[in-house]
């Protein structure tokens, strides 16, 4: 199972799961830039999470070590240029 979130805080979340004896392990990077496939992903962070019994827990616990450590680094967008933020048009807003 495998898949790729975001972005969250401008990053792009990658998680995959690998079968273990006793159940599943969930892998999961932070990338800066959206990856082709989350097994390849090379990110600013990468985890691993603890053994599962099913591949969903396993990769939602990845995905969720990632955005752990995705908030401790610095936001990988600029807020106020943020594609589909709202500006407001100074010259057609009447308030």
């Amino acid at each position: 199972m495998h898949r790729i979130t975001g972005p969250y805080r401008g990053y792009f979340v990658a998680a995959y799961t690998v079968e273990a004896k006793g159940g599943f392990v969930g892998y999961g990077a932070a990338c800066a830039k959206r990856p082709s496939a989350a097994w390849r992903a090379k990110g600013q962070a990468d985890v691993i999470s603890s053994i599962y019994p099913n591949e969903l827990q396993a990769l939602v616990a990845a995905e969720h070590k990632v955005r752990l450590e995705i908030d401790q680094l610095p936001p990988s967008w600029d807020p106020f240029t943020a594609p589909g933020h709202l500006v407001r048009d100074s010259v057609n807003d009447s308030r």
